[in-house]
């Protein structure tokens, strides 16, 4: 290859470059408008975030007794029979007391195989037969005389009492109105502290809930029923809020 020929070849190769560079000015130099990467991103929101509980105590104005029947016999059909009879006694016993038919209801009803466990070939000696109901009683003092009648009438099995409220949406609203009182009155004061100003609530979850029925221990045999005190029983409500910062 000639001299003139590389020389020609040189030329092209720095016109190329040259033009190139011309290009990757045009698309990063300083003429191109667009948002830098500090101008892109969003400032974090500023809040304040607490959590608030309202609590109201309250006399339970229902009593859940669960009872029932509990027997054994070497003949199924016969124990079958005899338990029968006995909850027909003791159902017809509580709606003599004035307990609607529709507060109650069976929870548990069960058949139990015995055997004799220390024979080689454990043979069946009975079937034992567990049939509960849950009753609602109201008012609560009532409790210990219906768990009478009901043992007074075939009753043999009386496995919980428990207090709770009928209606809890009125002692509920009572709570939250209490929660959210608390979450703003803890927020004012982080507030003060910071040297900020409060604003309006931008977020609100609530956390609390009914509390179960508070089971209180009876035994079974007829007398030991005669006071079941219900005592009291807490609403709780928590609520989580956050409040913007002015």
């Amino acid at each position: 290859m000639s001299g003139l020929q590389r020389l020609g070849i040189a030329s092209l190769t720095i016109a190329a470059l040259a033009v190139g560079g011309a290009l990757i000015a045009l698309f990063t130099g300083a003429g191109v408008s667009g948002p830098s990467p500090a101008a892109a991103q969003t400032p974090s929101e500023r809040v304040i975030s607490v959590s608030g509980e309202g609590r109201v105590f309250i006399r339970p104005d229902l009593a859940i007794v669960t009872l029932g029947v509990e027997l054994s016999n070497p003949d199924l059909a016969t124990a079958q029979q005899e338990a029968s009879q006995r909850m027909d006694a003791v159902l017809a016993e509580l709606q003599a007391r004035g307990i609607p038919e529709e507060k109650i209801k069976t929870v548990s009803y069960s058949i139990w195989v015995e055997r004799n466990y220390e024979q080689p070939d454990q043979p069946i000696t009975g079937y034992r037969i567990v049939h509960l109901v849950e009753v609602q009683v109201q008012p609560v003092d009532r409790a210990g005389e219906i768990i009478q009648a009901a043992v007074g009438a075939g009753a043999n099995s009386v496995s919980g009492v428990s207090f709770t409220v009928a209606d809890p949406s009125t002692v509920m609203r009572q709570a939250r109105e209490l929660a959210m009182r608390d979450a703003r009155d803890r927020a004012s004061h982080l507030a003060q502290l910071a040297g900020v100003s409060l604003g309006s609530p931008i977020r609100i979850v609530e956390g609390g809930a009914f509390p179960p029925p508070v089971p209180v221990e009876a035994r079974a045999a007829a007398g030991a029923a005669d006071a079941l005190p219900p005592g009291q029983t807490v609403v709780s409500v928590v609520v989580t809020v956050d409040f913007a910062i002015q």
